[in-house]
Order: structure tokens, then sequence, then C-alpha cells
């Protein structure tokens, strides 16, 4: 996915899906580890300087999908109920895709236009991040734009009667997401300040150097608006 609206530069990152009777979890391959690490010890884990984490999870008894947002530094970590209904439009277009015969269907989400390729031999109507709801397994995934791409790299049937526990926050909305966004990047170190935190910067061998929060903080804001590329397009953050 790329890094910035209208910006070449992209990176690839791996993700799972996993899947239980009741539950489906979708998160980064680290943040699959991190989560088993928490669960067997407690401790969080430090997270990197941007808000675009595409972590989800589905209720399925309930029927309600969450998206978990860790704000950096902090850590406080919040869900937003995904509210915007996933409106599919099924095309007769077929194509295969890995030896998989995969159907076409597009949906608005987000304030993007998606494709979607899926599978009926695999019936299972899950796909990548908060998408869901077609009469098999989602396959490929692009928005419009190309700012996010998704892939299957590999399935397997086997029942996930247990995996490690999903993160859970406090309940939040996007506009509330949104604010607390801006806020943090008008000034990342406030929580820490105001707490009396004190913040340890080492170098690349590990040792303690001092540290400026003027000259972090502004590091830290090129950073965030270096990455301002959500994939909520319609509540991006207003960096300035």
């Amino acid at each position: 996915m790329t890094t910035n609206a209208g910006d070449k530069s992209s990176k690839t990152e791996n993700y799972y899906l996993d899947i239980s009777d009741s539950n489906s979890v979708f998160r980064s391959e680290n943040d699959r580890f991190y989560d088993s690490i928490r669960e067997k010890t407690g401790r969080g884990i430090s997270m990197p300087i941007n808000f675009n984490q595409l972590y989800s999870r589905k209720d399925k008894l309930k029927k309600e999908v969450y998206k978990t947002v860790t704000i950096p530094l902090v850590l406080d970590t919040y869900d937003i109920l995904i509210e915007e209904g996933l409106k599919w439009q099924l095309s007769d277009e077929k194509t295969l895709i890995n030896n998989i015969e995969c159907q076409k269907a597009t949906v608005k989400y987000g304030g993007r236009v998606w494709d979607a390729w899926f599978a009926k031999s695999i019936a299972i109507p899950e796909g990548p991040y908060i998408f869901h709801g077609l009469p098999g397994l989602i396959v490929k995934l692009t928005d419009a734009s190309n700012d996010f791409k998704f892939s299957l790299v590999y399935y397997t049937g086997k029942n996930q009667d247990f995996f490690s526990p999903p993160k859970k926050g406090k309940i939040l909305d996007f506009p509330k997401l949104k604010l607390i966004e801006e806020n943090f990047y008008s000034n990342p170190f406030a929580e820490l300040e105001r707490n009396n935190t004190k913040l340890v910067v080492t170098d690349e061998k590990g040792n303690a150097k001092s540290s400026n929060y003027r000259i972090l903080s502004q590091k830290m804001q090129k950073t965030l608006k270096e990455n301002n590329n959500p994939i909520e397009l319609n509540y991006k953050p207003d960096f300035k």
C-alpha cells in the first residue's frame, strides 16, 4: 500500500485473518505476535509512529465489526464500531487468481471505491480488514486509487478453535478518533509530560542519548504527515 496519497513510495506487509465460529481477527504479522506476548505476559508492546493501523475484529454472533487503533507512545487503545454498511454490487466478470476461480464485486467504504475478487469455492464470507459479506472468501481487494492492495497468500481450512485474543479498547467513533489524532499531532509528548514520564532515547547501539522534546516532536510530526493516508479517507486527520 502507498504511504501517502500521491506518493509513489509503498510498503508490503503480511497480515493474518484468523477465523473461529464466533469471531474473526485481521491484524499484521507483528500485531499477531505482540498479541500472543501480551496474552502470556500482560505487557503491552510499543507501536509504530502512525495511525494507519489495519487491525479489526468481527463479532460474528452480534454481527458487529470493530476497527482497533492504539495511540503511539501512550498506548491507549480504542475500538471504533463500523456502522457504514457494505452494499456490494456483484458483477458477472470472472477470472483465475492463483488457479482459483474468482468473481468480481464492488463496494464503497471509507470514502473509497473498492474492487474485490471472491472465491465461491471457499465458502467463507470473510475478507481482509473490515470487509465481509460476499458469498465466498475475498482473494484480492484493491481501492480505485491503488493506495491499498490486499492479496491472499495462502489459505488453510483448519479450524481455529483458539487464537491469541485480539486487543480491545474503549469504544469511540471516527470523529472523536480524528480529534485525538489531530491533538496528538499538535503535541505528541503532551501526555508523557503531563504524567512526568521520562523518555529514554537510544542510538543504534542501545546507548542512551540526550532527548529534546521539541526536536523529537518535529521529527514525529514529519513522520505522521508523510504517512497520512488512512484507509478511511473520509476521516482523514488534518495535520497542519
